[in-house]
């Protein structure tokens, strides 16, 4: 026999944080009344009523003006309630982001067949670290479509409704507040330990690739998901690290571990036989006709603003990646060159990552 208590107790149900909207706003699009709608760039969940969008706009727009009148230069970065969290962030100027996330809460039963009484759990919701994950997801999606306003220049609202609403509709399905902490809010990267002679083998040879193969601009370089060599500014290259190990080697990783029957098999590239691959890029290098897709970056935003193309090349056994940052799309000679070169090279970088373990 079970207790009423722990009848009662087994009955509790505990909801985790939950991402209730997400919405980007530029206040200067719609300054006149009737014309509030021009101010919202995109809005999540999609299905929610016009009159609800414009209302959650402007209550955050009045709290945020309204902040500005004790500190111009700092703003609200979040707002408190009983049910959830408001989080907000202007990485460009007027642009402004906004994150509402549910508190996590216990539902509890009640006697008499009562309505359940649900707690709150406020003090699990800490700001740093969900204000990091807004953060994150600008910088996101900055590193693949540029900033904001290149956007609009470029396009328009239009255009730039168009980038949010492809980028942001993906990216957020993504997103894993229940397990969010605070290493979220450091962006740490993970780096390999070497002794001195062993880094400075890896460092001639990335700089070899780099002389021999001229339309690479930047190089990085990664064993076992940690970081040995990058070419890359810190900011950019923290970003990036988070897209590769939390989404691009996941990805490719799990066909490669799945037996030769597995309906997953298929899926990995036709040169996988081969020394190494290309985890962006082409599928196969004897095949003319094959498509390439190489992930268009943005670098280097707040100085010379660069667009490259981001190639990953992955060696089988032990997992080394080597990235070359692209200055122009290539032909299919230059990848075959790429795979030449970099297959003979890493056998010997191969051979003393692994003495070095």
């Amino acid at each position: 026999l079970i207790s009423p208590r722990m009848a009662s107790g087994m009955q509790e149900k505990q909801y985790a944080p939950s991402l209730l909207s997400f919405f980007i706003y530029n206040p200067k699009f719609g300054p006149r009344e009737g014309e509030e709608e021009k101010k919202i760039l995109f809005y999540h969940p999609i299905e929610i009523e016009k009159n609800e969008k414009i209302r959650n706009v402007g209550l955050c727009e009045a709290i945020v003006q309204f902040t500005r009148t004790f500190c111009p230069t700092k703003p609200a970065k979040s707002l408190h309630t009983q049910k959830n969290r408001q989080f907000f962030h202007e990485p460009e100027e007027n642009y402004w982001m906004v994150m509402v996330v549910r508190n996590p809460m216990v539902e509890k039963p009640n006697k008499d067949g009562k309505p359940p009484t649900v707690e709150y759990q406020e003090e699990e919701i800490i700001d740093s670290v969900y204000g990091s994950v807004l953060k994150q997801c600008y910088s996101m999606y900055k590193l693949f479509n540029g900033t904001f306003s290149r956007a609009f220049e470029a396009g328009g609202v239009e255009l730039l409704t168009q980038k949010l609403e492809k980028f942001f509709y993906r990216y957020l399905q993504t997103l894993h507040l229940q397990s969010c902490d605070l290493l979220d809010v450091f962006g740490g990267i993970s780096f390999f330990p070497l002794d001195k002679m062993t880094y400075l083998k890896i460092q001639s040879f990335v700089n070899r690739v780099e002389e021999s193969l001229s339309l690479v601009k930047y190089t990085a370089f990664l064993y076992n998901d940690q970081l040995i060599w990058s070419g890359l500014e810190q900011d950019d290259m923290q970003i990036l690290y988070k897209y590769l190990t939390t989404s691009l080697f996941p990805r490719h990783t799990e066909p490669e571990l799945a037996g030769r029957d597995s309906p997953l098999r298929p899926e990995v590239a036709g040169n996988l036989l081969h020394y190494g691959r290309f985890l962006t890029g082409p599928a196969n290098l004897k095949d003319p006709e094959a498509k390439f897709r190489f992930p268009k970056i943005f670098v280097n935003t707040e100085d010379s603003y660069e667009e490259l193309h981001l190639i990953v090349y992955k060696v089988r056994e032990n997992v080394n990646v080597l990235k070359h940052f692209l200055k122009r799309l290539c032909a299919t000679q230059d990848m075959m060159g790429m795979d030449d070169f970099t297959t003979l090279k890493l056998s010997t970088v191969q051979v003393l990552l692994t003495a070095s373990v």
